[in-house]
């Protein structure tokens, strides 16, 4: 029923049996009635309930008329009563309510009774009626602990304590003072009034010093001293419980403790001891406790030593799996998954820990930490859409209005970041004219003022930096407003207005800004857009000084400097600095920049072997870049430039539409010009062979080049032979259809005086490419002329017919021709 509960009925009981004592028998029957009645008592004493209800049944039967029914009723009750049969115990003491004899004991058991069904209202009402009624009776200090205890247990504590009071001073040499004196301070202990608390202990023992809790006073004293954060004190006190107490688990609760305290002191070997011994003895005693874990999981992990934490937690889900602090151990390992960046398995824990929460549950303090948990993991892992899912389920079901501002507001940075802004705008507004006395809103304003930039709503922005400065003046991010200013006019390429703010930011600060590299960097470069080059220098040189251990600021700040070195004429300087960057930060987004540059600079200078020497260790080291086809067609470039028009082809051919289309069409058209170019036979043959090996793709132009040079050298047949290899070849991108190629071998079948087979030929035109309208034209005008030089004039008229049919400009041509032959031949 409740602490000491069987021993103080037990006195109840003891005080019946007194009363009951004290009757004196009449004659012979009572003295039956009396040997019956106290067989019936030393049975209920020893525990023989059954025994003493059979001799109180006879008693009753037998003797009707005792003088002893009322007590026989009473004990009847009683053994029902420690039987645990309540209803019957109860209809037994319920009747004797009618009888004014013993009714301060039917009282008292009525209510115990009651008691016992968690009926707590009639509970007290009958202890309280018995005190009312018979404030003196043996009953009454018992009564009024009950009533103190029903309320203690109901957390109706002030009640309670009011109750315990009134039963020291009514009763203070009473035995149950000294637990009323306990329950006191066990009372300013719930309310969390922790120095009453160890007050209330202290008076205790004070005034019990050999009592048989002693050893819990001093925990309760510990704990207070802990939740006051004074764990030092309060390791004194968890010592004390540990070395006076019987308990095993009191004794354990105070080592647990004792770790507890050496954690929050830092003293992380101490606590490690000391969980350790706890565990120790815990596994002696059979009594292992989920805290013992619970501490030492939280305690790797104040270590980092997150595999031992992640252990500790494991062995309390595997050894206490219905223990309440299961959410706090998939909770505490979520923590640690997301500190080690393995976001996937702290999103799994976060969602074991939120896995029963349901529609319309008020968030509470772990689900929350759990939700805000999930929804960073998401956010980690650029999943945008289910880290907002997660933020409005926050908003939706907090109950603290902090915590709702706080989910709206990472809801709109959470946008911000995934640049959808007007959506990010959206949320600060709201926030902004829902919550403006929110301790979050200057944040809000600023971040507003951010998004609005981003947005390059310039104005917009401006005015919401403004009202920053306007309802928070004492606002820590006002700061930065300058400098976020100046980049918004840095991306508009308003070079001079970046710059007017960017100094204005600088003068503003006092000490170091996480912007101010940022900041200075920006200044540097609007100084060398404006050409202000020895300014840049200054700045960028500046930024080396004060953030050398920033190699990222270092690195940006080295090739500021070799561009303004560069541009300002010092070129051999800025040369030499682009050559140290690409040694010395080999795999840099610095050193592609530098060698770009060096490929740039050499190669106007017409030192075009060294051009090629940059571009292509660009190209091997940078496979990935974004800039590797403007590094192809430089290679392009150079090797054209010296001639190497094989390699050049081959450069310009490595280009693809994925670099851009008018890369690829600027590619193609160099590509074209070097097919172009007159070389003597020999150089020729040599170039065009070495791109049909090294670039398949322009193959079949590459046979009609090689065609052309054996015509330039009168060697017809292999012209011929080169061309049908052309034809051979698909035709993808070349510059060359199938009807030129095919009205190239006729053409040379002609220069070979082999008139009937360039007839033929010719012929193939027309009839094998009847679409091509220019090429079959200029077909039937050149069978037209052979016809007429072979004087087979119905043939010629026949070939001119078919260039008039096709309605072309050479129709007029051609009908010249009919006419002619019509009128001189016919």
């Amino acid at each position: 029923m409740k602490s000491a509960s069987v021993f103080h009925l037990k006195i109840a009981a003891v005080l019946l049996l007194l009363c009951v004592a004290g009757a004196v028998p009449s004659a012979r029957a009572q003295t039956d009635d009396k040997e019956m009645f106290l067989v019936a008592q030393k049975a209920y004493e020893d525990g023989f309930y059954d025994v003493a209800i059979r001799y109180i049944d006879q008693l009753l039967t037998q003797h009707p008329d005792t003088n002893k029914r009322i007590e026989a009723r009473l004990l009847l009750g009683q053994c029902y009563f420690f039987k645990s049969q309540y209803l019957k115990a109860y209809e037994v003491f319920n009747d004797l309510l009618q009888y004014t004899e013993y009714r301060d004991h039917t009282l008292y058991w009525l209510g115990e009774t009651y008691l016992k069904g968690t009926d707590y209202q009639q509970a007290k009402k009958h202890y309280r009626q018995l005190i009312s009624l018979y404030p003196n009776s043996v009953f009454a200090p018992q009564a009024l602990y009950s009533v103190g205890w029903v309320e203690f247990e109901q957390n109706q504590f002030r009640e309670a304590a009011s109750s315990f009071a009134e039963l020291k001073k009514k009763f203070p040499e009473h035995q149950l003072a000294e637990d009323a004196t306990f329950k006191l301070g066990e009372i300013e202990y719930n309310l969390r009034h922790f120095e009453k608390t160890i007050d209330a202990f202290n008076l205790y023992l004070e005034q019990y010093p050999r009592s048989t809790k002693k050893a819990e006073a001093f925990f309760y004293i510990a704990e207070s001293y802990y939740y006051l954060e004074d764990p030092l004190t309060a390791v004194t006190y968890y010592a004390k419980t540990a070395e006076i107490a019987y308990d095993n688990k009191l004794i354990l609760m105070a080592r647990v403790s004792l770790g507890w305290c050496y954690l929050k002191l830092e003293k992380f070997s101490l606590a490690a001891d000391n969980f350790s011994a706890a565990l120790t003895f815990a596994e002696e005693k059979g009594i292992l406790s989920d805290d013992i874990y619970l501490g030492q999981a939280t305690l790797y992990t104040r270590m980092e030593k997150y595999s031992e934490a992640l252990d500790a937690y494991q062995n309390l889900i595997d050894t206490f799996p219905n223990s309440r602090r299961i959410k706090e151990s998939y909770l505490g390992k979520a923590n640690i998954f997301y500190k080690l960046e393995q976001y996937d398995r702290a999103i799994v824990h976060y969602e074991k820990v939120i896995l029963d929460f349901e529609a319309g549950q008020e968030l509470t303090d772990t689900y929350e930490k759990a939700f805000f948990g999930l929804a960073w993991s998401h956010l980690k892992n650029n999943d945008i859409t289910q880290a907002i899912r997660q933020f409005e389920i926050i908003k939706n079901r907090a109950q603290k209005k902090t915590v709702k501002i706080s989910a709206m507001t990472q809801i709109g940075d959470a946008y911000q970041d995934a640049g959808e802004w007007e959506k990010a705008v959206s949320v600060y507004d709201e926030i902004l004219r829902e919550y403006p006395e929110s301790q979050y809103a200057d944040y809000v304003q600023y971040r507003q003022g951010i998004a609005l930039l981003k947005m390059e709503k310039i104005e917009a922005a401006t005015l919401s930096f403004q009202t920053l400065r306007s309802n928070f003046a004492d606002s820590k991010y006002l700061a930065d407003v300058n400098y976020y200013l100046a980049v918004a006019y840095f991306k508009k390429n308003n070079w001079t207005l970046a710059k007017h703010q960017i100094l204005k930011f600088l003068e503003q600060q006092h000490g170091r800004n996480e912007l101010t590299a940022e900041a200075l960097y920006i200044l540097g470069l609007s100084q060398f857009n404006l050409k202000e080059y020895d300014s840049a220098v200054l700045n960028f040189k500046k930024i080396i000084r004060n953030y050398p251990l920033d190699k990222d600021m270092l690195l940006t700040a080295e090739l500021g400097i070799a561009k303004a070195l560069y541009e300002k004429g010092d070129t051999a300087e800025g040369v030499s600095n682009f050559q140290q960057i690409a040694i010395r930060y080999p795999n840099s987004q610095e050193a592609q920049e530098s060698l770009i540059w060096l490929g740039d600079h050499y190669l106007r200078a017409g030192e075009y072997q060294r051009s090629i020497d940059y571009y292509s260790q660009f190209v091997k080291s940078f496979p990935g870049s974004d800039s590797l086809g403007m590094a192809y067609f430089e290679i392009g470039q150079a090797h054209a430039a010296l001639a190497q028009f094989d390699k050049a082809v081959e450069a310009f051919n490595k280009i693809s539409k994925e670099n851009g289309r008018e890369l690829f069409v600027k590619a193609r058209l160099a590509i074209a010009d070097i097919f172009s170019q007159e070389m003597d036979p020999e150089s020729a043959l040599t170039t065009y062979r070495n791109v049909i090996e090294t670039s398949p793709e322009f193959k079949r132009d590459a046979f009609v080049k090689i065609a052309e040079v054996y015509r330039s050298t009168k060697d017809y047949d292999k012209a011929i032979q080169s061309l049908g290899e052309a034809l051979g070849v698909a035709k993808k991108d070349s510059l060359y259809n199938n009807s030129e190629i095919q009205f190239r071998i006729a053409d040379t079948y002609q220069l070979l005086n082999q008139s009937q087979k360039a007839i033929d030929e010719y012929m193939k035109v027309p009839y094998l490419y009847p679409d091509d309208k220019s090429w079959v034209v200029k077909s039937y005008l050149r069978l037209g002329r052979m016809f007429e030089d072979d004087e087979k004039w119905p043939e010629a008229i026949s070939a001119y017919q078919k260039v008039i049919d096709l309605k072309t400009d050479e129709m007029k041509f051609a009908k010249e021709r009919v006419d002619w032959i019509s009128q001189f031949v016919e």
